[in-house]
């Protein structure tokens, strides 16, 4: 069998949102499945859950709507590459782009000529300083205003020859997608060019399973090269923080090195593959692989596979407006000529233009989850990851299990090693992900429902008894309330979980729940 690896380097090939820690859910496979098993992941992402179960000999479903979650899967299962060959086709494509890079990045003051890795820039474009190698160590240099004045009118006339894609972004103030806004307009124009013949370098020496793993590098680092990379102020104007979603851009950003980080990228690619292609050989030494896998792109309330066909279902569903997938995902998705079915995503946005409110996601999910409960033969088991900071997101879930039929098995919590800033900063927040395990009844289902203020009171009694029991941090008393609303059937109604928390009770200084006196 596969080592246990919780820092698999096949699972850092892209930036891909959301992926969770094999070490978390790879037992899953052991504990709820047998070889020869179908499982299927209805939102797989990044594939992490599907890869594991694939290297257990389980035969495995990669669903996701998502083209570039498609793009990133059929490179990570593939068998197909040849390192050898990418390494090759690299070192042409390095030696016709480093000459175009140089012109665009290398600067001459006082007569001595730098090669910037990272350009700080203001929000107008002005260059102001960058790092480079001054021998084993990074130091900075100021820019001299009549450079910055010369290489913005350079910059400014330049014609990029090379296509580069221009689709618009999906208008939406909550990720600071500005009406008109194109993709193009996430990159200055010396990144935009850098990236355009780096794309049309890839497209002539490379094609294949080679070019695909080329490409996952490209797109991964995409963001990287971009104007959404922010300083970290407290750490010097050049420390880097990292691209996390949405496109601010703010009063300075920092402009990388395009064939810096793109080596950087593809180097990560190459090891990614490897450490696959090797995982691949070692279960081969210890008896094969015997196991298949599909990577579809079905809707995941319309799937396209049979009643009562699959053993095991895990999946980490949307998290409502946390993060709208697809809107974010055109800065990959438009550079590699791919079209997201907008219309059939799964999400709560705040975009206008989209209809995508918290009724809509309601009913997506119950859709959704009544196709699991089709797909999944009865008796098995279905488990699934959730987090959310809206207890509406929270209903819709609960509700859509409880519909469904699906009985609490097991119920825990997946920790990470770190936390997204919205989780990390907020005492309010559930820091990780619920993990529950589900068992398909095909009997009836028999629903524990009350109105709205009965549903009120007893949850109200019950984060008393809660607190009351020792259990006064908000991982934990929310994790109580979901795990016994999910076991006692309870339909949830239009009331919010988390605002029965915030206004019946009070959040001391350290952090820690306590009820509130009666005066």
């Amino acid at each position: 069998m596969t080592k246990k690896n919780t820092t698999a380097p096949r699972y850092f090939m892209h930036k891909y949102w959301g992926k969770k820690p094999a070490s978390g859910i790879s037992p899953l496979v052991d504990k709820y499945t047998k070889p020869g098993d179908t499982v299927i992941d209805p939102f797989s992402g990044y594939g992490v859950f599907c890869c594991e179960a694939f290297l257990k000999n389980r035969n495995v479903i990669v669903n996701d709507l998502n083209p570039i979650a498609n793009f990133i899967a059929k490179n990570l299962f593939s068998k197909d590459v040849n390192i050898t060959k990418i390494k090759k086709e690299w070192s042409k494509i390095k030696k016709e782009l480093l000459p175009y890079v140089s012109q665009w990045y290398n600067i001459t003051i006082e007569d001595k000529v730098y090669a910037p890795i990272s350009i700080l820039r203001t929000k107008e474009g002005q260059p102001i300083q960058f790092t480079y190698k001054d021998g084993k160590k990074t130091s900075i240099k100021d820019i001299p205003e009549d450079n910055a004045a010369s290489f913005c009118q350079f910059e400014n006339e330049y014609v990029i020859e090379e296509w580069y894609p221009t689709d618009a972004i999906i208008e939406n103030s909550r990720i600071s997608a500005h009406p008109n806004m194109r993709v193009a307009n996430l990159f200055t124009k010396r990144t935009l060019a850098c990236h355009a013949k780096l794309y049309s370098l890839i497209n002539k020496f490379s094609s294949g399973s080679e070019r695909d793993l080329l490409l996952i590098a490209f797109t991964a680092n995409l963001a990287n090269c971009s104007k959404l990379v922010p300083p970290i102020k407290s750490r010097g104007t050049l420390s880097q923080g990292a691209w996390m979603t949405g496109f601010y851009v703010g009063e300075t950003y920092i402009e990388n090195n395009v064939a810096h980080y793109y080596e950087n990228r593809l180097n990560k690619a190459i090891k990614g593959k490897e450490d696959y292609l090797q995982a691949i050989v070692g279960d081969f030494l210890t008896g094969g692989i015997s196991s298949t896998y599909s990577i579809t792109n079905d809707d995941a309330k319309h799937l396209q596979i049979p009643d009562n066909s699959v053993d095991y279902v895990f999946t980490d569903p949307p998290y409502g407006d946390s993060v709208p997938y697809f809107e974010q995902s055109v800065i990959w998705n438009a550079w590699l000529g791919l079209s997201p079915n907008y219309n059939d995503e799964i999400v709560i946005s705040d975009s206008n233009q989209r209809g995508k409110d918290i009724h809509s996601f309601e009913n997506d999910i119950n859709a959704a989850f009544s196709e699991i409960r089709r797909i999944l033969k009865d008796e098995k088991y279905f488990s699934l990851t959730f987090h959310s900071l809206s207890g509406l997101e929270w209903k819709a879930v609960s509700n859509a299990c409880v519909f469904n039929n699906f009985n609490v098995e097991d119920y825990t919590w997946l920790e990470q090693k770190t936390y997204p800033p919205r989780q990390l900063n907020r005492v309010k927040s559930i820091k990780g992900d619920v993990l529950v395990t589900f068992r398909k009844n095909p009997a009836p289902v028999h629903l524990y429902i009350c109105d709205d203020q009965q549903f009120t009171n007893i949850v109200s009694d019950f984060i008393n008894e809660t607190i009351q029991n020792g259990t006064t941090d908000t991982n934990g008393i929310m994790m109580a309330i979901m795990e016994w609303i999910l076991r006692r059937m309870i339909v949830i109604g239009n009331v919010d979980v988390f605002k029965i928390l915030n206004n019946d009770f009070l959040l001391e200084d350290d952090g820690q729940w306590t009820i509130k006196q009666v005066k």
